[in-house]
């Protein structure tokens, strides 16, 4: 389905949904008006879960954006529905495949509903706050509490952080269990992050901390590719360019679910032979991604080269006359410092200053010295 296709039947489905909440508020749930424009806007949503297993959008000042882009043609019916939204306090809306009508038309009544009514998710559709969990900062916003009855089964919406950390999860297990990734996941995590940029979001301020040992390489893949995308987009990338480095950046350790998690996880410094298990994960990720249709080239190069150094040593050994990529080296410098800004089992979270000395010290040997130099000044300015 084309950008336009897509704009198009989401305005269709929002005046047909805005006109369904208003003519509950005037009449009925079971009034024909209310039944006539919630099969609509269940037809329009339907067609468009045929062709993406979801769609999402965000609320942004005044209008409603979706793949990055504000939606236009719905005319007054969007600017009613964005009202609605904001009394209501929702921010982000992702309707799945698989949406019924019964749940529709609950979204519907509660949309409609005066008052402190909450909007609860359901199984198909989660609402929410745009902010994601801030790491160290006890103001930051989250999704509504969910009720006890939110909680059953599926029901309950975990904040944004959370969310974007267990579709990673999900989509590193389909690797291990021998699975073909379904990258329709990630291109949503990445779109998702590029419309916080185009709202000037602070990166800094996006980054997930590690709850568990086992949680790591899962938040490393999300703040990697927070950390990344805003690099490249300093640099002026932007478009399709500027999402393949999104997707690059969120699976270059895809390699690790092929390591076993005793060596993985392990508390403690690594054995020598424990450790040149460590580093075929480049290897092992680079050749995973190779076998996934529509995968990025550059995804495939960053999986290889993110553990090379601009000096050219580092793993996997490569050819002495192997040019190392923009990307990959990017990624190199985001991975390097997120990795040193956690707490691990043998090493604690290291202080920004500390940090930038260490990038300092690499630069022109580990780091291209353009390339730290840039990040540290974006990383600068954002703290």
């Amino acid at each position: 389905m084309s950008e336009l296709d897509l704009h198009e039947r989401l305005a269709r489905s929002i005046s047909q949904l805005t006109a369904a909440i208003s003519s509950v508020r005037l009449y009925s749930l079971d009034h024909p008006y209310v039944v006539q424009y919630s099969e609509s806007a269940y037809s329009e949503l339907n067609r468009l879960l045929r062709f993406m297993a979801s769609v999402t959008f965000f609320l942004a000042g005044n209008s409603i954006v979706i793949k990055d882009r504000p939606l236009v043609g719905a005319g007054q019916f969007l600017e009613k529905f964005i009202s609605i939204l904001k009394e209501k306090g929702v921010e982000r809306v992702t309707f799945e495949i698989g949406l019924t009508k019964s749940e529709l038309l609950d979204f519907i009544a509660s949309l409609a509903a005066k008052g402190d009514v909450p909007v609860r998710s359901s199984l198909r559709i989660r609402v929410g706050k745009v902010e994601l969990r801030i790491a160290g900062d006890p103001t930051h916003m989250q999704d509504p509490e969910p009720s006890d009855t939110d909680k059953e089964g599926a029901g309950a919406q975990p904040l944004m952080g959370d969310l974007e950390l267990d579709r990673i999860k999900e989509l590193y297990f389909m690797a291990g269990r021998g699975n073909k990734m379904d990258l329709r996941g990630i291109d949503e995590i990445v779109r998702r992050f590029i419309a916080g940029f185009l709202w000037n979001i602070n990166p800094m301020r996006l980054l997930a901390s590690v709850k568990t040992a086992d949680e790591y390489t899962f938040t490393h893949a999300v703040n990697v590719g927070i950390l990344t995308i805003a690099q490249a987009r300093s640099l002026g990338f932007d478009g399709r360019r500027l999402h393949e480095i999104g997707v690059a950046s969120m699976l270059h350790d895809v390699g690790k679910i092929f390591v076993p998690e005793e060596i993985l996880n392990k508390p403690g410094r690594l054995t020598p032979e424990e450790r040149t298990v460590i580093e075929t994960h480049t290897v092992k990720g680079g050749r995973y991604l190779m076998t996934l249709a529509n995968i990025p080239r550059i995804a495939v190069v960053a999986a290889l080269e993110h553990h090379r150094k601009y000096d050219g040593t580092g793993y996997p050994g490569l050819s002495s006359d192997w040019k190392p990529n923009i990307i990959g080296q990017l990624i190199t410098i985001s991975d390097v410092f997120d990795a040193l800004r956690s707490t691990r089992s043998y090493s604690p979270a290291k202080p920004l200053k500390a940090i930038f000395d260490i990038l300092a010290k690499e630069r022109g040997t580990a780091f291209h010295p353009i390339l730290v130099d840039s990040f540290v000044r974006l990383i600068a300015s954002n703290v």
